[in-house]
C-alpha cells in the first residue's frame, strides 16, 4: 500500500511482458509488433508513466480485436530526401511511429538530419520511447504528436486541442541522458483515468468540467476537458505542436477527430477501445558530430547536468533532478525488483484477459516464471 492507501502489488517485468505480448497475439498481432507493442507498455510502467503502461493494453488490444485498427502498416513511406511521410492507414500509432523514428534516424546519419511525418495514426503511447531510440546513434531526438480533443484553448471550455505531447533526447557522455517527455495539459488524461478507478480527487487546476466550471472530481474532468500547464504558455504551445502533428503531414486535427469515448465516464474506464483516429505525428533526429566535434558537445551537456546537480539547493530540496533521471533510475530499479502496479490496474487487465481473450491470469505467468 502507498501513502495514499492504494493497494500495489509488485510484478516480474518479464511475467509482465509476455503476458503483455501474449495478449497481443491473442488480438491479432504478429509475433514482432506484439513484441514491439508490449515493449512500449512495459517501458513505460519501469520509468513510471504509468499512465501509458499497461493499464491501455485493453484498450488497445480491443481496437484489433473489434477490427478498428489495422495491425500492420503496409505502405511505403513517401521520401524526399531528408523529409519522409509515412501513411499509417489507421494502425495503432506505435507501429507507424517505430518504423518513422528509425527512419528519421537514418536519414540523420546520411543528411545531417531527418524528419518523419506520420498520418492516419493514432495512440502513439510514451513519446520518449521513441526519443530515445536516437541516444545509441550518437543523435539528439524529437517527436511530437496531436490527439483527439481533451483540452480548451486558454480562456475557452470547448475542447478543441489535444494535450499533444512532446519529447526530446540528448546525449550526455558519461552523465544520463536529458530525456523530456511532456504533454501540454497540466495531467495527461490516461493519470485522470486511474484516478477515477481509485476515486481520487484531483488537485485543483486540471481540469474542467463540461460546463466550463472548475472540477476535482476525475469522472467530471473525462466528461470534461483538462487544462493546458502553464495557462496559456502549455495552450501555445499545444498548438504549434498541433501544427507540426497535423497540418504538416496532412493529418486530422485534434478537433476533427471526434468524441473520445463513445459513453459516459464510467463506461469509458471499464470497455473503452482504441479507435483509428486519424491524427499525426513529427519525428526528427539531429546528428551531433554534424555541428563539430560530438563528443565535445557531450561533455558540454554533462557539465551543463553536473553544474545544476550540484547547484545550491532551495530551502526543503534534497536534490536537484535533470529531465529524464528519475525515470531512468525507476527503470533500474524496477526492472531488478518488479514493477509496483495499483490492484485496479491488475485486475483491469486479468478481467480483459481472461473475460475476452481466454488467457490466464498475470499470477499464473509468475508462477511459470518460478519454474
Amino acid at each position: 500500500m502507498n501513502k495514499a492507501g492504494i493497494e500495489l502489488a509488485v510484478v516480474n517485468v518479464e511475467s509482465l511482458r509476455t503476458f503483455t505480448e501474449d495478449a497481443l497475439k491473442k488480438s491479432g498481432l504478429n509475433e514482432e509488433n506484439a513484441r514491439l507493442v508490449g515493449d512500449v507498455l512495459v517501458e513505460a510502467d519501469l520509468r513510471g508513466v504509468h499512465s501509458h503502461g499497461v493499464q491501455n493494453l485493453p484498450r488497445w488490444a480491443r481496437g484489433f480485436l473489434k477490427g478498428h485498427l489495422k495491425t500492420e502498416v503496409e505502405s511505403q513511406p513517401v521520401e524526399d530526401g531528408v523529409v519522409s511521410v509515412i501513411d499509417g492507414q489507421g494502425s495503432l500509432g506505435v507501429i507507424a511511429s517505430n518504423i518513422a523514428m528509425d527512419l528519421a534516424i537514418e536519414k540523420a546519419k546520411k543528411y545531417g538530419v531527418g524528419f518523419v511525418g506520420v498520418k492516419n495514426s493514432s495512440h502513439f503511447g510514451p513519446a520518449a520511447y521513441y526519443t530515445m531510440k536516437a541516444l545509441d546513434h550518437n543523435q539528439i531526438g524529437f517527436c511530437t504528436t496531436n490527439s483527439p480533443a481533451v483540452m480548451a484553448p486558454w480562456g475557452g471550455k470547448e475542447a478543441l486541442l489535444g494535450n499533444n505531447p512532446f519529447s526530446y533526447a540528448i546525449p550526455a557522455r558519461e552523465e544520463p541522458p536529458i530525456v523530456l517527455d511532456a504533454a501540454c495539459s497540466v495531467s495527461a488524461r490516461g493519470r485522470i483515468r486511474m484516478m477515477a478507478r481509485e476515486n481520487e480527487v484531483l488537485p485543483e487546476g486540471w481540469a474542467i468540467t463540461k460546463d466550463g466550471e472548475p472540477t476535482t472530481d476525475p469522472r467530471e474532468a473525462i466528461e470534461g476537458t483538462v487544462l493546458p500547464f502553464g495557462g496559456h504558455k502549455g495552450y501555445g504551445l499545444a498548438v504549434i505542436n498541433e501544427i507540426l502533428s497535423a497540418a504538416l503531414t496532412g493529418a486530422l486535427f485534434s478537433f476533427e477527430v471526434g468524441e473520445i469515448s463513445s459513453g459516459p465516464a464510467e463506461s469509458e474506464l471499464q470497455k473503452h477501445e482504441q479507435a483509428a483516429w486519424g491524427v499525426g505525428h513529427l519525428f526528427g533526429a539531429i546528428d551531433i558530430n554534424r555541428f563539430g566535434n560530438g563528443q565535445q558537445f557531450q561533455e558540454r551537456v554533462a557539465y551543463l547536468i553536473r553544474t545544476i546537480r550540484e547547484s545550491e539547493k532551495a530551502m526543503g530540496s534534497e536534490r536537484i533532478l535533470l529531465p529524464g533521471e528519475l525515470e531512468a533510475q525507476l527503470k533500474t530499479e524496477r526492472q531488478e525488483h518488479g514493477i509496483p502496479l495499483k490492484d485496479s490496474t491488475i485486475d483491469l487487465i486479468n478481467t480483459f484477459a481472461v473475460e475476452e481473450l481466454g488467457m490466464e491470469r498475470l499470477e499464473s505467468y509468475f508462477k511459470m516464471a518460478e519454474k
